[in-house]
């Protein structure tokens, strides 16, 4: 077996930039974006027109209006963003299924990930391997009784009776879950979610890189993390408008 080394932070009083601000060249670095749903719903009809058939009509098939406004905003969002990361129409941009079941982009080396939560959805965008989560803070949720089943005991001693601190390691363990392509499964509970350098072996962490891992407020009310590739540095930050 082999040690992954995960890295964990917590990013304070992090800077929300505009669009005009961003080159839409990653290089080394990763791209965040956070979409505010309601700010984008009076422009419903104009973003639907950017999706594909198959996308309209996985759009009319939710029950609730509320989650058909959400897919129809965030898959928008993600074709426009996509497009002006490959120079492309957001119409045009076209997605595949990799290993794991990871989408990746036809004809580009390019990586994403994307996590709602509430009135936000989340996508990160890099060159390399990435994962993104992001929990509203709900402290009626009975996170008490699946702690022992997903948490270790120094992790269970942090979270206390602080429903916050319990969304803050979920976001770590998903994301990290999801940039290793491995999923939610029986490992979630040993792997590494508390702050500061890490060591955990390659049967937990279904991996052979070395993670970084940093945790953000979208508002007061959400958590999100990030996870990307040790060496994949800046971290930059966009509102999506």
């Amino acid at each position: 077996m082999e040690q992954i080394e995960v890295d964990i932070r917590l990013l304070n009083n992090v800077e929300w930039h505009t669009a005009a601000n961003c080159t839409f060249g990653l290089d080394s670095g990763v791209d965040v974006w956070r979409v505010h749903i309601p700010s984008n719903q009076s422009n419903i009809a104009g973003l639907q027109k950017l999706l594909q058939p198959d996308e309209v009509a996985r759009a009319n098939r939710y029950v609730h209006d509320r989650d058909r406004v959400r897919f129809i905003v965030s898959r928008a969002a993600l074709r426009q963003l996509l497009g002006k990361y490959t120079g492309q129409p957001a119409e045009a941009v076209r997605f595949i299924i990799g290993d794991n079941k990871k989408p990746y982009i036809n004809g580009a080396d390019l990586k994403y990930n994307i996590s709602h939560s509430g009135t936000w959805v989340l996508i990160a965008i890099a060159n390399t391997a990435i994962g993104v989560d992001t929990e509203k803070i709900d402290p009626a949720f009975n996170y008490s009784t699946i702690l022992d089943d997903y948490f270790s005991l120094p992790e269970i001693h942090f979270i206390g009776q602080s429903a916050e601190n319990f969304f803050l390691l979920w976001t770590r363990k998903e994301a990290l879950t999801k940039a290793t392509g491995q999923g939610l499964d029986d490992n979630l509970k040993y792997i590494p979610s508390l702050d500061g350098p890490q060591l955990t072996n390659n049967n937990v962490l279904i991996s052979d890189k070395n993670w970084q891992v940093s945790s953000f407020k979208l508002d007061e009310e959400n958590w999100a993390t990030l996870v990307s590739v040790s060496d994949s540095k800046p971290i930059r930050l966009f509102d999506y408008q």
